[in-house]
C-alpha cells in the first residue's frame, strides 16, 4: 500500500513538471507572431499583425521609459525589456482567453435555459436541441449543436450508450459543466420514462439562475480585484521612484554639494531592477486569475489531494502515526537535551520543536477532516439536487444508485457506503444517517432523514417532501458557493499586498543608501 501510494506522488509530481516544461515551451513558440495569431483563432478572434507590432512596441517602449526613470544601468534596463518581451505573448493571449470563458459561460447557460424551455414545450430532446439552436449566432455553440443534432438523427449509436446519450455527450465533452450533465441526466430521464417534468424543470431553471447570478458576481468582484491591483502596481512604482528622486533633490534644497547620483547606486540599481521585474510577475499573476474556466468550480482544491486527505481521515491508525510522530520528534529531542545540559538557550526553542513533533500525527488528521469537510459541504447540494431530479422518476434507493455517476468524487466512498449499508439494512433509519458522519457537516443528518421518509412514504407525500428537500438544498447551495466564491476573489484580493510588499524591499534598500548619502554629504559639509 505503501510503496502504490510513493508511486501515485511520483507519477503526481513527473505530470506536474511535463506540464510545466509544456507551458514554458509553449510561451516560447508563442513569441512567433503567426503562432500567437493561430492560438487566439482557437478561441475565436483574430489577431493581426499590425496590433501585435503596435502592442509589443507600445509596451517596450512604456517598460523603457520607467527604466529611464530609474536611470537603470543599460545591462539591467534590457534584461527588463527582454523579461517583457517574453511575457507580452502570455499577456496578449490572456486578453483574448478572458473574452472566450466569458462566452463560453454565457453560451452554457442560455444553452441550459434554452433547452428547458424547449423541452417544457415538445417533451422530445431533438425538439428541444433544434429550437435551442435557433437563438444561438453562428459559432462555436451553434457549431457543436449542430454535431449533436446530427449525431441523434442518424441513429447510430457507436457505444454502449445510446445515441441520445451519446449525442447530448457532444455538447458535455466540449463544455464539461457539472450543470449542463444535470440538466442531460433529466431530460434522458424524461424522455425515457416519460412523466410530468414542469416540477424539475423549473427547479432546474431557478438552479441555472442562481448559478449565473454567482458566477457573473465572482468574475465582477475578481475584475474588480484585477483593477486595484493595477493601480497598486502603478503608485507602489511611482512612490519608489519619486522617493529616489527627493533623496537625490535633497542636496540642492538644502544648498550643498551632492556627494554622488543616489540613482546609480549599486544596491539601488538592484533594488530598482529587482522591482521592474517583480511588478511584471505580479501583474501577470494577476491577470491570469481573469482566464480561469468559468464553468469550473472555483476555488476547489484538487481532486486527488482531496481523496488522499479523505483516505487519511478515514483509516487513520492513531498507534501507528502516533510512532512515527516520536520518530521524528528523536532527533530534536535528543538535541534539546545536548544543549540543555550546557545551558544553552537553543534548548527552548528545541523542546517546542520537540512538542510540536511529537503531536504532528493529529495535526495532520485534523487539517485532513478539516479540508474533506469543506469539500463535502459543498459537494453534498449538488448531490442532492441529482437526488431530486433523480426522485421525479425513480424511487430513493434506485436514484442513490443511479447518481452515482455523476456524483463529486469526494462523495463517491460515502454514496458506496450508503449503499452497502441500505442493501443490508434498507428500512434501517441509520442506514441513512450514518452518511457523513466522520465529518462536521450538521445538514446531512436532517437533509438524510428526509430522503429515508421519503424512501418510506412512498408516493404519497413524497412530491411535498421533494420540496422541502429543495428547500434545503437551495440553502446549502449558497452557502457553499458564497464560500467558495470568497476564497476565489479573497487570493485576488491578496494580491493587492504584492506591489506592497516589493515596495517595501525596495524602500527599505532606499533608505539605507539615503541614510549613507546623508551622513556622507554632512561629512563632507562639517569638514570644509
Amino acid at each position: 500500500m505503501a510503496g502504490l501510494k510513493k508511486t501515485r506522488i511520483k507519477e503526481k509530481k513527473e505530470r506536474k513538471q511535463i506540464k510545466k516544461e509544456n507551458r514554458v515551451a509553449k510561451n516560447l513558440l508563442l513569441l512567433n507572431p503567426g503562432n500567437l495569431a493561430k492560438e487566439v483563432y482557437t478561441y475565436g478572434y483574430h489577431f493581426s499583425w499590425k496590433t501585435h507590432l503596435f502592442v509589443i512596441g507600445a509596451c517596450i517602449a512604456g517598460m523603457g521609459v520607467i527604466g529611464l526613470l530609474f536611470q537603470l544601468k543599460w545591462k539591467l534596463l534590457v534584461i527588463v525589456l527582454i523579461a517583457m518581451f517574453l511575457a507580452l505573448p502570455a499577456f496578449i493571449l490572456d486578453t483574448y482567453k478572458k473574452m472566450y470563458e466569458q462566452k463560453r459561460f454565457a453560451d452554457a447557460a442560455t444553452y441550459m435555459e434554452q433547452m428547458l424551455y424547449a423541452f417544457q414545450k415538445t417533451g422530445k430532446v431533438l425538439s428541444a436541441l433544434k429550437e435551442a439552436r435557433e437563438t444561438f449566432e453562428p459559432g462555436h455553440m451553434r457549431d457543436i449543436m449542430d454535431e449533436s443534432i446530427g449525431h441523434l438523427e442518424a441513429g447510430h449509436s457507436y457505444s454502449e450508450k445510446s445515441v441520445l446519450r451519446e449525442s447530448l455527450d457532444i455538447v458535455e465533452k466540449e463544455y464539461e459543466c457539472r450543470k449542463i450533465k444535470t440538466l442531460h441526466e433529466l431530460l434522458i430521464s424524461a424522455e425515457e420514462y416519460g412523466g410530468n417534468a414542469d416540477d424539475s424543470i423549473s427547479l432546474l431553471l431557478n438552479d441555472v439562475e442562481l448559478w449565473k447570478r454567482r458566477g457573473y458576481l465572482l468574475q465582477g468582484e475578481k475584475k474588480k480585484a484585477h483593477t486595484n491591483n493595477v493601480v497598486s502596481i502603478v503608485v507602489a512604482t511611482a512612490l519608489c521612484a519619486g522617493t529616489l528622486y527627493v533623496l537625490n533633490a535633497l542636496p540642492g534644497i538644502l544648498n550643498m554639494e551632492a556627494p554622488y547620483n543616489v540613482l546609480t547606486t549599486g544596491l539601488v540599481q538592484v533594488t530598482s531592477f529587482g522591482l521592474l521585474l517583480w511588478m511584471i510577475y505580479v501583474y501577470a499573476r494577476s491577470e491570469k486569475t481573469l482566464t480561469r474556466n468559468w464553468l469550473k468550480e472555483e476555488g476547489g482544491r484538487d481532486e486527488e489531494y482531496v481523496l488522499r486527505s479523505y483516505e487519511k481521515a478515514m483509516n487513520y491508525d492513531e498507534k501507528k502515526e502516533m510512532k512515527r510522530s516520536m520518530l521524528w520528534a528523536v532527533p530534536f529531542f535528543v538535541a534539546a537535551i545536548y544543549f540543555a545540559a550546557k545551558e544553552s538557550w537553543i534548548a527552548i526553542p528545541l523542546f517546542l520543536v520537540t512538542a510540536i513533533m511529537s503531536q504532528q500525527h493529529r495535526f495532520g488528521r485534523n487539517i485532513a477532516r478539516r479540508v474533506v469537510s469543506e469539500e463535502l459541504y459543498a459537494a453534498f447540494p449538488e448531490w442532492l439536487m441529482q437526488m431530486a431530479l433523480l426522485m421525479q422518476h425513480s424511487n430513493v434507493q434506485v436514484s442513490i444508485a443511479r447518481s452515482l455517476d455523476g456524483a463529486p468524487k469526494v462523495l463517491v466512498p460515502e454514496l458506496n457506503a450508503l449503499l452497502q449499508r441500505l442493501k443490508e439494512q434498507p428500512n434501517a433509519l441509520s442506514s441513512y444517517t450514518d452518511f457523513c458522519k466522520n465529518f462536521d457537516i450538521p445538514e446531512t443528518t436532517s437533509c438524510m432523514k428526509m430522503l429515508y421518509t421519503i424512501s418510506e412514504a412512498g408516493t404519497g407525500d413524497a412530491k411535498v417532501q421533494i420540496h422541502n428537500l429543495l428547500g434545503r438544498v437551495q440553502e446549502m447551495r449558497n452557502r457553499a458557493a458564497e464560500r467558495k466564491n470568497e476564497q476565489a476573489s479573497f487570493k485576488v484580493r491578496m494580491l493587492y499586498s504584492y506591489p506592497v510588499f516589493g515596495a517595501s524591499v525596495k524602500l527599505l534598500g532606499d533608505l539605507l543608501v539615503g541614510m549613507m548619502f546623508l551622513f556622507e554629504m554632512l561629512s563632507e559639509a562639517g569638514g570644509m
